[in-house]
């Protein structure tokens, strides 16, 4: 990592309010997990390649699990696999024989995960909406013996306005929550309309009659950034949470990977002061034991974005320990 980016992270740190110093800023540093880092395996990482997609790193920081943790500097970690891609349009490089590619990167995966069975927790990843959907989430929970399963809603244009879609994701959370398996959800589908409807949808035509629900919603609920789409989104759950709906019972978090950008980010501008400030608001309405920390490896490394968040919403000690508690969500 570039030294003096180092320097001037320590010194951002340091620039919280002294009145409600944070633990970072006092020079000790939580057990970190990293609710949201990814691996990509060679082949997906190839495909890409040759679909013309530009990588900023050499390719070890992406799919070698070793180079991965030593990087991110995360005591533990919940890996992700990128599987759902191969049935994208957009990101499928037309691929063929996508089952069996699909199977491949999940295998991947649980290979990573048979290596640091103690420092990692392994999300398979899944296009909801393909036929083989429900098989494969079976072979990764009762096979490969994996904790949990990534549904992203863009790569998968998933539509829960339409009943189709609808009826297929209601299907995969419907077995998580009999089978007590978290998931993971990127929930933005970018559709121009995407919001407030989107998130009644989930309420109270999926989540609503559920008995079991462990459900991390990525990127505070958009595709990364802060915002008036994430604060659309964020202010529908809040409304939902404090009207005590059923959904406000189950267990529901927000990561907060990729969203305090201090860097532009794949098209996403980074934030300004007053963003920043809007943010920390945000986070203190939804309440910090609905956030979970992560960071959206390879863009951030663990102790670096916790930092940028420490100084951007000038946490106090409290949120801190409060962003990190979860340490024990899947048990």
């Amino acid at each position: 990592m570039n030294r003096l980016f180092i320097i001037l992270s320590i010194i951002l740190t340091s620039c919280v309010n002294k009145k409600n110093d944070s633990s970072v800023t006092q020079g000790f540093l939580p057990t970190l997990h990293d609710n949201h880092v990814h691996i990509m395996s060679p082949q997906l990482i190839s495909l890409w390649k040759n679909m013309g997609i530009k990588f900023s790193k050499i390719d070890y920081f992406y799919s070698d699990i070793d180079s991965i943790i030593t990087t991110t500097k995360a005591q533990s970690l919940s890996l992700v696999s990128m599987a759902y891609v191969y049935s994208s349009n957009e990101f499928g490089g037309n691929a063929k024989n996508i089952e069996e590619k699909v199977r491949s990167e999940n295998n991947y995966l649980a290979a990573a995960k048979s290596k640091y069975p103690k420092t990692i927790k392994a999300f398979f990843g899944i296009d909801p909406l393909q036929k083989f959907a429900l098989t494969e989430i079976k072979r990764c929970h009762e096979e490969l013996k994996l904790d949990g399963l990534k549904l992203h809603f863009n790569a998968s244009q998933v539509y829960l306005t339409e009943p189709e879609h609808l009826k297929k994701v209601k299907t995969v959370f419907e077995y998580a929550s009999d089978n007590q398996l978290p998931i993971l959800m990127h929930f933005d589908n970018s559709h121009p309309k995407f919001g407030k409807a989107d998130v009644k949808n989930l309420a109270d035509s999926i989540l609503y009659d559920l008995k079991y629900v462990n459900l991390q919603i990525a990127h505070f609920g958009t595709s990364g950034g802060f915002n008036q789409k994430t604060k659309e989104v964020l202010e529908t759950f809040i409304e939902l949470f404090e009207s005590n709906h059923p959904i406000s019972e189950h267990k529901i978090t927000f990561d907060i990977s990729a969203v305090c950008l201090d860097k532009d980010a794949e098209g996403i501008p980074k934030l300004t002061n007053s963003d920043f400030d809007e943010l920390a608001s945000y986070s203190r309405k939804l309440g910090f034991e609905r956030i979970v920390f992560g960071t959206d490896y390879p863009l951030y490394q663990s102790k670096e974005y916790l930092n940028l968040l420490a100084a951007k919403l000038r946490l106090t000690e409290n949120e801190i320990a409060s962003l990190l508690k979860d340490q024990n969500r899947y048990n």
